[in-house]
Protein backbone atom coordinates (compact mmCIF):
# COMPACT_ATOMS: atom_id res chain seq x y z
CA UNK A 1 0.00 0.00 0.00
CA UNK A 2 2.87 2.36 0.86
CA UNK A 3 4.51 1.56 -2.50
CA UNK A 4 1.41 2.50 -4.52
CA UNK A 5 -0.02 5.36 -2.44
CA UNK A 6 2.90 6.90 -0.58
CA UNK A 7 3.61 7.25 3.14
CA UNK A 8 1.29 10.15 4.06
CA UNK A 9 -1.84 8.83 2.24
CA UNK A 10 -1.22 5.38 3.76
CA UNK A 11 -0.94 6.76 7.30
CA UNK A 12 -4.07 8.89 6.83
CA UNK A 13 -6.02 5.95 5.39
CA UNK A 14 -5.04 3.62 8.22
CA UNK A 15 -5.81 6.27 10.86
CA UNK A 16 -9.24 7.07 9.43
CA UNK A 17 -9.96 3.37 8.94
CA UNK A 18 -9.03 2.59 12.54
CA UNK A 19 -11.22 5.46 13.77
CA UNK A 20 -14.22 4.25 11.73
CA UNK A 21 -13.69 0.66 12.87
CA UNK A 22 -13.62 1.83 16.50
CA UNK A 23 -16.98 3.56 16.03
CA UNK A 24 -18.55 0.46 14.47
CA UNK A 25 -17.21 -1.87 17.18
CA UNK A 26 -18.39 0.52 19.86
CA UNK A 27 -21.96 0.19 18.55
CA UNK A 28 -21.74 -3.56 19.22
CA UNK A 29 -20.31 -3.17 22.73
CA UNK A 30 -16.58 -3.53 22.03
CA UNK A 31 -13.64 -1.21 22.68
CA UNK A 32 -9.99 -1.59 21.70
CA UNK A 33 -7.69 -2.22 24.67
CA UNK A 34 -5.19 0.64 24.74
CA UNK A 35 -2.20 1.86 26.70
CA UNK A 36 -1.52 0.11 29.99
CA UNK A 37 -4.64 -2.00 29.47
CA UNK A 38 -2.53 -4.19 27.21
CA UNK A 39 0.11 -4.80 29.87
CA UNK A 40 -2.56 -6.82 31.64
CA UNK A 41 -2.50 -9.33 28.80
CA UNK A 42 1.31 -9.51 28.88
CA UNK A 43 1.46 -10.52 32.54
CA UNK A 44 -1.90 -12.24 33.09
CA UNK A 45 -1.48 -15.37 35.18
CA UNK A 46 2.21 -14.72 35.80
CA UNK A 47 2.21 -11.97 38.40
CA UNK A 48 -0.34 -10.31 40.64
CA UNK A 49 -0.20 -6.54 40.19
CA UNK A 50 -3.20 -4.98 41.83
CA UNK A 51 -4.06 -1.46 42.90
CA UNK A 52 -6.25 -1.52 45.99
CA UNK A 53 -8.05 0.93 48.21
CA UNK A 54 -8.87 0.54 51.91
CA UNK A 55 -11.79 2.87 52.61
CA UNK A 56 -13.14 3.57 56.09
CA UNK A 57 -16.40 5.52 56.10
CA UNK A 58 -19.31 6.38 58.35
CA UNK A 59 -21.52 3.33 58.85
CA UNK A 60 -23.72 2.55 55.86
CA UNK A 61 -26.06 -0.34 55.03
CA UNK A 62 -24.67 -2.88 52.57
CA UNK A 63 -27.92 -2.90 50.57
CA UNK A 64 -27.81 0.88 50.14
CA UNK A 65 -24.21 0.83 48.95
CA UNK A 66 -24.76 -2.08 46.56
CA UNK A 67 -28.07 -1.12 44.96
CA UNK A 68 -28.49 2.64 45.25
CA UNK A 69 -24.87 3.58 44.65
CA UNK A 70 -22.76 0.91 42.98
CA UNK A 71 -25.38 -0.79 40.80
CA UNK A 72 -27.64 2.11 39.89
CA UNK A 73 -24.94 4.72 39.45
CA UNK A 74 -21.60 2.99 39.03
CA UNK A 75 -22.29 0.08 36.69
CA UNK A 76 -24.69 2.01 34.49
CA UNK A 77 -22.46 5.08 34.09
CA UNK A 78 -18.87 3.81 34.32
CA UNK A 79 -18.51 1.53 31.32
CA UNK A 80 -15.20 -0.03 32.32
CA UNK A 81 -16.84 -1.52 35.41
CA UNK A 82 -19.13 -3.67 33.27
CA UNK A 83 -16.55 -4.82 30.72
CA UNK A 84 -14.42 -7.96 30.49
CA UNK A 85 -11.21 -8.60 28.50
CA UNK A 86 -11.74 -10.22 25.11
CA UNK A 87 -9.15 -11.60 22.67
CA UNK A 88 -9.88 -12.05 18.97
CA UNK A 89 -7.13 -13.11 16.53
CA UNK A 90 -4.47 -11.72 18.85
CA UNK A 91 -6.18 -8.32 19.13
CA UNK A 92 -7.34 -7.29 22.60
CA UNK A 93 -10.69 -5.67 23.31
CA UNK A 94 -13.00 -4.80 26.18
CA UNK A 95 -16.47 -6.35 25.83
CA UNK A 96 -19.63 -5.04 27.51
CA UNK A 97 -21.53 -7.45 29.76
CA UNK A 98 -24.83 -7.31 31.64
CA UNK A 99 -24.60 -5.09 34.77
CA UNK A 100 -26.51 -7.82 36.65
CA UNK A 101 -23.51 -10.09 36.09
CA UNK A 102 -20.93 -7.41 36.89
CA UNK A 103 -22.52 -6.65 40.28
CA UNK A 104 -21.40 -10.10 41.44
CA UNK A 105 -17.93 -8.58 41.85
CA UNK A 106 -19.32 -6.91 45.01
CA UNK A 107 -19.20 -9.17 48.06
CA UNK A 108 -20.25 -8.74 51.70
CA UNK A 109 -17.73 -10.24 54.13
CA UNK A 110 -18.06 -11.30 57.78
CA UNK A 111 -14.35 -11.44 58.65
CA UNK A 112 -13.47 -10.10 62.09
CA UNK A 113 -10.85 -7.36 62.00
CA UNK A 114 -9.51 -6.55 65.46
CA UNK A 115 -6.60 -4.42 64.24
CA UNK A 116 -5.42 -2.61 61.14
CA UNK A 117 -2.91 -5.42 60.59
CA UNK A 118 -5.83 -7.86 60.25
CA UNK A 119 -7.14 -5.75 57.35
CA UNK A 120 -3.70 -5.64 55.73
CA UNK A 121 -3.27 -9.41 56.06
CA UNK A 122 -6.70 -9.88 54.48
CA UNK A 123 -5.67 -7.63 51.56
CA UNK A 124 -2.38 -9.49 51.12
CA UNK A 125 -4.16 -12.81 50.84
CA UNK A 126 -6.81 -11.34 48.55
CA UNK A 127 -4.24 -9.68 46.30
CA UNK A 128 -2.38 -12.95 45.75
CA UNK A 129 -5.31 -14.36 43.74
CA UNK A 130 -5.77 -13.27 40.14
CA UNK A 131 -9.14 -12.11 38.82
CA UNK A 132 -10.45 -14.45 36.14
CA UNK A 133 -10.21 -13.19 32.56
CA UNK A 134 -13.93 -13.76 32.01
CA UNK A 135 -14.85 -11.25 34.75
CA UNK A 136 -14.56 -7.47 35.10
CA UNK A 137 -11.08 -6.62 36.35
CA UNK A 138 -12.23 -5.25 39.71
CA UNK A 139 -13.64 -6.64 42.94
CA UNK A 140 -15.13 -5.04 46.05
CA UNK A 141 -15.50 -6.41 49.56
CA UNK A 142 -17.62 -4.68 52.17
CA UNK A 143 -17.91 -5.05 55.94
CA UNK A 144 -20.83 -3.12 57.37
CA UNK A 145 -19.82 -3.32 61.05
CA UNK A 146 -16.10 -2.57 60.99
CA UNK A 147 -16.31 -0.57 64.21
CA UNK A 148 -19.23 0.78 66.19
CA UNK A 149 -19.52 3.83 63.95
CA UNK A 150 -17.76 2.89 60.69
CA UNK A 151 -17.95 0.51 57.74
CA UNK A 152 -15.08 -0.83 55.64
CA UNK A 153 -14.94 -0.96 51.84
CA UNK A 154 -12.07 -2.69 50.06
CA UNK A 155 -11.52 -2.40 46.30
CA UNK A 156 -9.16 -4.41 44.15
CA UNK A 157 -8.44 -3.69 40.49
CA UNK A 158 -5.66 -4.74 38.16
CA UNK A 159 -3.11 -1.93 37.97
CA UNK A 160 -3.28 -1.77 34.17
CA UNK A 161 -7.05 -1.37 34.50
CA UNK A 162 -6.91 1.66 36.78
CA UNK A 163 -4.70 3.59 39.18
CA UNK A 164 -5.15 5.22 42.57
CA UNK A 165 -6.55 8.42 41.09
CA UNK A 166 -9.10 6.40 39.14
CA UNK A 167 -10.32 4.68 42.30
CA UNK A 168 -10.61 7.94 44.25
CA UNK A 169 -12.43 9.53 41.31
CA UNK A 170 -14.90 6.64 41.21
CA UNK A 171 -15.75 6.89 44.90
CA UNK A 172 -16.22 10.66 44.65
CA UNK A 173 -18.73 10.42 41.82
CA UNK A 174 -20.68 7.44 43.09
CA UNK A 175 -22.13 9.92 45.56
CA UNK A 176 -24.18 13.08 45.06
CA UNK A 177 -22.23 15.11 42.49
CA UNK A 178 -22.80 18.29 44.49
CA UNK A 179 -20.52 16.80 47.17
CA UNK A 180 -17.69 15.96 44.76
CA UNK A 181 -14.59 18.04 45.51
CA UNK A 182 -12.40 19.27 42.70
CA UNK A 183 -9.19 17.28 42.99
CA UNK A 184 -7.17 18.70 40.15
CA UNK A 185 -7.62 21.14 37.26
CA UNK A 186 -9.03 19.82 34.03
CA UNK A 187 -6.30 19.62 31.40
CA UNK A 188 -6.79 21.75 28.31
CA UNK A 189 -6.79 19.97 24.98
CA UNK A 190 -3.64 20.29 22.90
CA UNK A 191 -3.76 22.08 19.58
CA UNK A 192 -2.95 20.15 16.41
CA UNK A 193 0.49 21.75 16.22
CA UNK A 194 1.28 20.91 19.87
CA UNK A 195 0.16 17.31 19.36
CA UNK A 196 2.29 17.01 16.21
CA UNK A 197 5.37 18.36 18.01
CA UNK A 198 4.82 15.97 20.92
CA UNK A 199 4.62 13.01 18.54
CA UNK A 200 7.86 14.11 16.84
CA UNK A 201 9.61 14.46 20.19
CA UNK A 202 8.44 11.07 21.49
CA UNK A 203 11.42 9.02 20.17
CA UNK A 204 13.86 11.60 21.56
CA UNK A 205 12.19 11.68 24.98
CA UNK A 206 12.14 7.88 25.21
CA UNK A 207 15.80 7.69 24.18
CA UNK A 208 16.82 10.22 26.84
CA UNK A 209 14.84 8.28 29.45
CA UNK A 210 16.50 5.03 28.42
CA UNK A 211 19.95 6.65 28.62
CA UNK A 212 19.28 7.39 32.30
CA UNK A 213 18.74 3.66 32.83
CA UNK A 214 21.56 2.56 30.52
CA UNK A 215 24.27 4.68 32.15
CA UNK A 216 23.13 4.16 35.73
CA UNK A 217 25.98 2.61 37.71
CA UNK A 218 24.63 -0.01 40.09
CA UNK A 219 26.37 0.05 43.48
CA UNK A 220 26.83 -3.37 45.08
CA UNK A 221 25.08 -2.25 48.29
CA UNK A 222 21.94 -1.43 46.29
CA UNK A 223 21.04 -5.13 46.43
CA UNK A 224 20.24 -4.65 50.14
CA UNK A 225 16.89 -3.07 49.26
CA UNK A 226 15.97 -6.06 47.11
CA UNK A 227 15.29 -9.70 47.93
CA UNK A 228 18.41 -11.92 48.24
CA UNK A 229 17.67 -13.99 45.14
CA UNK A 230 16.01 -11.20 43.15
CA UNK A 231 12.67 -13.02 43.12
CA UNK A 232 9.40 -11.71 44.50
CA UNK A 233 7.64 -13.47 47.36
CA UNK A 234 4.23 -12.08 46.24
CA UNK A 235 3.58 -10.95 49.81
CA UNK A 236 3.67 -7.27 50.71
CA UNK A 237 4.64 -5.65 53.99
CA UNK A 238 2.54 -2.49 54.34
CA UNK A 239 3.69 0.18 56.78
CA UNK A 240 1.70 3.32 57.50
CA UNK A 241 3.18 6.55 58.79
CA UNK A 242 1.44 8.90 61.14
CA UNK A 243 -0.41 11.74 59.41
CA UNK A 244 0.88 15.29 59.12
CA UNK A 245 -1.00 18.53 58.65
CA UNK A 246 -0.29 19.68 55.10
CA UNK A 247 0.04 23.33 56.15
CA UNK A 248 2.81 22.36 58.58
CA UNK A 249 4.64 20.54 55.78
CA UNK A 250 4.09 23.54 53.51
CA UNK A 251 5.85 25.82 56.00
CA UNK A 252 8.82 23.43 55.97
CA UNK A 253 9.48 23.32 52.26
CA UNK A 254 8.80 27.03 51.81
CA UNK A 255 11.91 27.65 53.93
CA UNK A 256 13.97 26.47 50.96
CA UNK A 257 14.29 28.71 47.91
CA UNK A 258 12.25 27.67 44.84
CA UNK A 259 11.34 24.32 46.37
CA UNK A 260 8.09 22.49 45.66
CA UNK A 261 6.55 19.77 47.80
CA UNK A 262 7.77 17.10 45.35
CA UNK A 263 11.34 18.46 45.60
CA UNK A 264 11.08 18.47 49.38
CA UNK A 265 9.68 14.93 49.48
CA UNK A 266 12.59 13.64 47.38
CA UNK A 267 15.07 15.49 49.60
CA UNK A 268 13.65 13.96 52.79
CA UNK A 269 13.59 10.52 51.14
CA UNK A 270 17.22 10.92 50.01
CA UNK A 271 18.37 11.82 53.52
CA UNK A 272 16.30 9.06 55.13
CA UNK A 273 17.58 6.32 52.81
CA UNK A 274 21.17 7.45 53.45
CA UNK A 275 20.58 7.07 57.20
CA UNK A 276 18.91 3.71 56.57
CA UNK A 277 22.05 2.30 54.91
CA UNK A 278 24.29 3.74 57.64
CA UNK A 279 22.07 2.25 60.35
CA UNK A 280 22.59 -1.18 58.77
CA UNK A 281 26.37 -0.68 58.49
CA UNK A 282 26.15 -0.67 54.71
CA UNK A 283 27.90 1.81 52.44
CA UNK A 284 25.25 4.08 50.94
CA UNK A 285 25.16 4.19 47.12
CA UNK A 286 25.59 7.54 45.38
CA UNK A 287 22.27 7.13 43.55
CA UNK A 288 19.28 4.85 43.35
CA UNK A 289 17.24 4.42 40.19
CA UNK A 290 13.76 5.67 41.04
CA UNK A 291 10.56 5.46 38.99
CA UNK A 292 7.93 8.16 39.58
CA UNK A 293 4.40 7.42 38.29
CA UNK A 294 2.49 10.58 37.35
CA UNK A 295 -1.25 10.60 36.65
CA UNK A 296 -2.02 12.37 33.36
CA UNK A 297 -5.78 12.24 33.86
CA UNK A 298 -7.88 15.27 34.70
CA UNK A 299 -10.78 15.17 37.14
CA UNK A 300 -14.12 14.60 35.33
CA UNK A 301 -17.09 16.95 35.58
CA UNK A 302 -19.76 14.28 36.06
CA UNK A 303 -20.20 10.57 36.69
CA UNK A 304 -20.86 10.00 32.98
CA UNK A 305 -17.36 11.28 32.17
CA UNK A 306 -15.50 8.97 34.55
CA UNK A 307 -12.69 7.18 32.74
CA UNK A 308 -11.20 4.34 34.77
CA UNK A 309 -8.36 3.74 32.29
CA UNK A 310 -4.85 3.99 33.70
CA UNK A 311 -3.19 7.05 32.16
CA UNK A 312 -0.15 6.95 34.43
CA UNK A 313 3.04 8.27 32.89
CA UNK A 314 6.24 6.85 34.36
CA UNK A 315 9.44 8.89 34.63
CA UNK A 316 12.70 7.30 35.81
CA UNK A 317 15.42 9.43 37.41
CA UNK A 318 18.44 8.95 39.63
CA UNK A 319 17.68 9.77 43.26
CA UNK A 320 20.83 11.04 45.02
CA UNK A 321 21.48 9.38 48.37
CA UNK A 322 23.03 12.12 50.50
CA UNK A 323 23.29 13.01 54.15
CA UNK A 324 23.00 16.76 53.58
CA UNK A 325 19.46 18.00 52.91
CA UNK A 326 20.51 21.15 51.05
CA UNK A 327 22.81 19.28 48.68
CA UNK A 328 20.15 16.65 48.05
CA UNK A 329 17.55 19.31 47.26
CA UNK A 330 19.91 21.03 44.84
CA UNK A 331 20.43 17.85 42.81
CA UNK A 332 16.85 16.58 42.96
CA UNK A 333 15.48 19.95 41.83
CA UNK A 334 17.74 19.88 38.76
CA UNK A 335 16.71 16.35 37.81
CA UNK A 336 13.05 16.98 38.55
CA UNK A 337 13.06 20.13 36.40
CA UNK A 338 14.68 18.23 33.53
CA UNK A 339 12.25 15.33 33.19
CA UNK A 340 8.96 16.30 34.84
CA UNK A 341 7.66 18.36 31.94
CA UNK A 342 4.81 17.66 29.57
CA UNK A 343 7.08 16.93 26.61
CA UNK A 344 8.60 14.07 28.63
CA UNK A 345 5.44 12.89 30.37
CA UNK A 346 3.15 12.65 27.35
CA UNK A 347 5.56 10.65 25.15
CA UNK A 348 5.49 7.84 27.70
CA UNK A 349 1.68 7.79 27.46
CA UNK A 350 1.89 7.69 23.65
CA UNK A 351 4.46 4.90 23.91
CA UNK A 352 2.10 2.81 26.03
CA UNK A 353 -0.51 2.96 23.28
CA UNK A 354 1.95 1.31 20.89
CA UNK A 355 1.86 -1.89 22.97
CA UNK A 356 -1.34 -3.05 21.30
CA UNK A 357 0.37 -3.12 17.88
CA UNK A 358 3.41 -5.21 18.79
CA UNK A 359 3.82 -8.94 19.54
CA UNK A 360 3.56 -10.06 23.15
CA UNK A 361 7.22 -11.13 23.49
CA UNK A 362 8.52 -7.81 22.19
CA UNK A 363 6.16 -5.88 24.44
CA UNK A 364 7.22 -7.89 27.49
CA UNK A 365 10.89 -7.37 26.60
CA UNK A 366 10.50 -3.60 26.26
CA UNK A 367 8.51 -3.37 29.49
CA UNK A 368 11.16 -5.34 31.38
CA UNK A 369 14.01 -3.28 29.90
CA UNK A 370 12.46 -0.09 31.24
CA UNK A 371 11.93 -1.55 34.73
CA UNK A 372 14.83 -3.99 35.13
CA UNK A 373 17.22 -1.78 37.11
CA UNK A 374 14.62 0.27 39.01
CA UNK A 375 15.28 0.14 42.76
CA UNK A 376 12.40 2.10 44.18
CA UNK A 377 9.06 3.66 43.22
CA UNK A 378 7.98 6.99 44.67
CA UNK A 379 4.59 8.41 43.85
CA UNK A 380 2.69 11.38 45.20
CA UNK A 381 -1.08 10.84 44.98
CA UNK A 382 -2.92 14.10 45.53
CA UNK A 383 -6.33 13.30 46.95
CA UNK A 384 -9.06 15.91 47.46
CA UNK A 385 -8.51 18.64 50.03
CA UNK A 386 -12.09 18.20 51.21
CA UNK A 387 -13.84 15.04 52.47
CA UNK A 388 -15.35 12.61 49.97
CA UNK A 389 -18.83 11.24 50.67
CA UNK A 390 -20.22 7.88 49.61
CA UNK A 391 -23.97 7.25 49.97
CA UNK A 392 -23.91 10.61 51.77
CA UNK A 393 -21.59 9.09 54.38
CA UNK A 394 -18.26 10.76 55.04
CA UNK A 395 -15.15 8.80 54.07
CA UNK A 396 -12.91 8.95 57.14
CA UNK A 397 -9.73 7.64 55.55
CA UNK A 398 -8.35 6.30 52.28
CA UNK A 399 -5.32 4.01 52.27
CA UNK A 400 -3.80 2.98 48.92
CA UNK A 401 -2.53 -0.59 48.84
CA UNK A 402 -0.27 -2.15 46.20
CA UNK A 403 1.21 -5.57 45.70
CA UNK A 404 4.86 -5.57 44.67
CA UNK A 405 5.30 -6.30 41.00
CA UNK A 406 7.87 -6.51 38.20
CA UNK A 407 11.40 -6.34 39.69
CA UNK A 408 10.60 -3.58 42.17
CA UNK A 409 10.61 -4.53 45.85
CA UNK A 410 10.13 -1.14 47.51
CA UNK A 411 7.28 1.30 46.83
CA UNK A 412 6.59 4.54 48.68
CA UNK A 413 3.29 6.36 48.23
CA UNK A 414 2.74 9.82 49.63
CA UNK A 415 -1.02 10.33 49.86
CA UNK A 416 -2.95 13.43 50.85
CA UNK A 417 -6.63 13.54 51.79
CA UNK A 418 -8.73 16.16 53.57
CA UNK A 419 -5.72 18.46 54.26
CA UNK A 420 -3.79 15.63 55.88
CA UNK A 421 -0.76 13.91 54.44
CA UNK A 422 0.97 10.63 55.17
CA UNK A 423 2.90 7.93 53.40
CA UNK A 424 2.76 4.19 52.99
CA UNK A 425 5.72 1.89 52.44
CA UNK A 426 5.17 -1.31 50.50
CA UNK A 427 8.04 -3.78 50.56
CA UNK A 428 8.49 -7.40 49.63
CA UNK A 429 8.54 -9.40 52.87
CA UNK A 430 12.00 -10.75 51.95
CA UNK A 431 13.68 -7.37 51.46
CA UNK A 432 17.12 -7.45 53.17
CA UNK A 433 16.84 -4.25 55.23
CA UNK A 434 13.93 -3.68 57.60
CA UNK A 435 11.47 -1.24 55.95
CA UNK A 436 10.18 -0.29 59.41
CA UNK A 437 13.47 1.50 59.97
CA UNK A 438 12.93 3.54 56.81
CA UNK A 439 9.39 4.42 57.93
CA UNK A 440 10.70 5.63 61.29
CA UNK A 441 13.47 7.66 59.65
CA UNK A 442 11.01 9.35 57.29
CA UNK A 443 8.76 10.28 60.20
CA UNK A 444 11.73 11.54 62.20
CA UNK A 445 13.00 13.71 59.36
CA UNK A 446 9.57 15.20 58.72
CA UNK A 447 9.20 15.93 62.44
CA UNK A 448 12.73 17.30 62.65
CA UNK A 449 12.14 19.85 59.91
CA UNK A 450 8.87 20.96 61.52
CA UNK A 451 10.49 21.50 64.92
Amino acid sequence: MVHFCGVIPTVLTLTIGFYCLSIILNKFGYQFATGQDVQFFFNSGAESAYCMGIIELEKVKAKVLKTECLHRKGLHNVRKMRQVPFNFLGIHFWKDIDPEVAIEQFQIIDDKFSTRDDVINHCNEWASTNISMDKPQWEMRFKEDYTKDTSLLLMKAHHSFTDGVGIVTLFAFLNDESLCPKMMPVNKDFSSIQTFLLVLFTPVALLLQYLVILFHKVHKSTRMIHTPDGKLSSETVLLLSKTFDFEDIRKCYKKYEKTTFNNYLMGVLSKSIHSWFVKNNVEAPDNLLMACPVSMKGFPKSVEEIDMNNYTSNITIQLPILKDMNESLKITKERFAQFFKLYYLFPTVYFQHLFRYIPKKIGTYLYNRFTKEVDIILTNVNGPKEPIYLCNKKIMSITPFLTTFSTIDLIIICFSYNKKIGFQIFADKNIQMDPRELRDLLESNFDGHMA
